[in-house]
């Protein structure tokens, strides 16, 4: 794995009031979507212990460039379509690069 071009993505969507769950499994799906490319390294989503309706994500990519192919795929954009609609407001989030992952540094 070239540990040095590893590209991190991080990020918190809120939910419409009840509809966490619904998010929830549409980021599976799409996660699962985009599975066969495999760039992506691993992901988490998480929820918030304060705030029912958010989640927070996390996913680790063998570089930006899979990222990009895999989330501009057509099944990947499909299941994408169908988040807006779920959200109380906008996602939120940023990009990195790792530098540490599994006890290994980079950078």
């Amino acid at each position: 794995m070239a540990g040095e071009n590893m590209f991190s993505v991080y990020g918190r969507m809120t939910a419409l009031p009840g509809r966490r769950d619904e998010l929830i499994a549409l980021l599976l799906e799409g996660f699962r979507a985009g599975d066969e490319g495999g760039g992506l390294l691993s992901f988490s989503i998480n929820t918030a212990l304060d705030d029912p309706d958010t989640i927070w994500l996390t996913q680790l990519w063998i570089d930006r460039e899979a990222h990009d192919m895999t989330t501009r795929s057509e099944p990947v954009a499909a299941v994408s379509r169908q988040i807006p609609p779920l959200l109380a407001q906008q996602p939120e989030g940023c990009y990195g690069q790792a530098i540490h992952v599994h006890g290994r540094t980079y950078g």
